[in-house]
């Protein structure tokens, strides 16, 4: 029995060594998978709203919301911005927010949208023209992109909106047509 110790002590030193000097046996580690990209954070996106000449049709108006990856890293976006609006002393303003299809575009639905840096998201925003005495007129848009808590203040110029709502799309990963 003492024989039959020795022996198993004396071959798991042996294995040990050849293990520890990489000899045969050494277990080969697997190539690790690339880890799939983080969701975007508010750090790492500019944003913009981009608003064409002719964006104004039986008292509704839209403009394009864009969303950049500023960062080094890829990184994901999914679902729907949050808006705000300010006003020209940056104060807020009451604000209704409608996440679908729009006046002039159908909404994509939240999907995942991976961007790379210097990629964009896009969705469609739209508004009515006043004509009740519940308006608002902001200077600013606030962007909040998915699941984030922080925004990014964006110029908005287009007058008055009425009734404070603003109607907007899911991101997708290229311009949302328009209907």
């Amino acid at each position: 029995m003492k024989a039959h110790l020795r022996k198993s002590a004396a071959l798991t030193t042996v294995v040990t060594a050849l293990l520890v000097a990489g000899g045969v046996g050494t277990a080969v580690a697997a190539p690790r998978a690339a880890a799939a990209p983080q969701r975007c954070h508010t750090t790492a996106l500019g944003a913009s709203l981009r608003v064409p000449p002719n964006h104004v049709g039986m008292g509704n108006a839209y403009g394009e919301l864009v969303l950049t990856n500023t960062s080094h890293q890829t990184c994901t976006v999914y679902g729907y911005p949050g808006l705000g609006l300010q006003n020209a002393n940056h104060r807020v303003l009451p604000i209704r927010v409608k996440w679908g299809s729009t006046w002039f575009a159908a909404d994509p639905r939240p999907h995942t949208v991976t961007l790379k840096p210097g990629q964009s998201a896009y969705a469609n925003l739209a508004w009515n023209e006043p004509y009740g005495t519940k308006s608002v007129t902001p200077s600013y848009l606030e962007v909040t992109p998915p699941d984030e808590t922080t925004f990014r203040l964006v110029r908005f110029a287009q007058g008055a909106i009425n009734d404070g709502t603003l109607s907007v799309t899911a991101l997708s990963a290229r311009p949302v047509p328009l209907y």
